[in-house]
């Protein structure tokens, strides 16, 4: 190491002091130390020793981390909004889709019944499909009703101690919608 190159400020080696008082200067203004070590060209471990013991650094820490907390807040209300109109929309296309595809189905025997087993004993309150029984013969209609009407993949159709599931909110608001045309 060349001594003459290095300087000691305030008990850090620091070989050009230039770049030190630039990233003090960034710092200052709240720049991250990845921001600074990018700005400045020197390593982020470099600058964290600068500044991890400065009182000012601290604060600049803290308050940097409230700023995230609140942009990611910010941020999340945003993504949560836009996904809860876009769910709206697609609940809308599956009411106009159930309403036309209800007059090509009602003729259907095999329609029929599904849509009548879940009027009769599905649980309407869940956000599932839920039909609950303990007769196997109802449950393989049903879960037929679900595949031929509804487009339910086979795997996605579970069955367990008398209940048939089918967890698709669509499918739901479809089989609602055909609920509401037969009243």
């Amino acid at each position: 190491m060349n001594n003459q190159r290095c300087i000691i400020y305030t008990m850090i080696k620091v070989h050009n002091p230039e770049k030190l008082e630039k990233a003090r200067d960034f710092r200052k203004r709240g720049f991250s130390y990845s921001e600074i070590s990018k700005i400045v060209g020197v390593s982020k471990s470099t600058v964290s020793n600068w500044f991890s013991r400065e009182s000012f650094s601290k604060k600049v820490r803290v308050s940097n981390e409230q700023k995230a907390r609140r942009d990611n807040v910010r941020r999340i209300g945003l993504i949560n909004k836009y996904r809860s109109r876009e769910r709206q929309q697609r609940y809308l296309e599956a009411i106009k889709s159930a309403e036309v595809e209800y007059k090509h189905y009602k003729t259907s025997p095999l329609f029929l019944t599904g849509v009548s087993l879940y009027m009769a004993v599905g649980d309407i309150s869940s956000s599932q499909i839920r039909l609950p029984s303990q007769r196997p013969d109802v449950h393989k209609k049903f879960q037929s009703f679900l595949r031929e009407f509804l487009g339910a993949e086979k795997q996605k159709i579970y069955h367990k101690n008398g209940v048939t599931i089918l967890n698709e909110a669509l499918s739901k608001k479809k089989l609602l919608t055909w609920i509401d045309q037969i009243r």
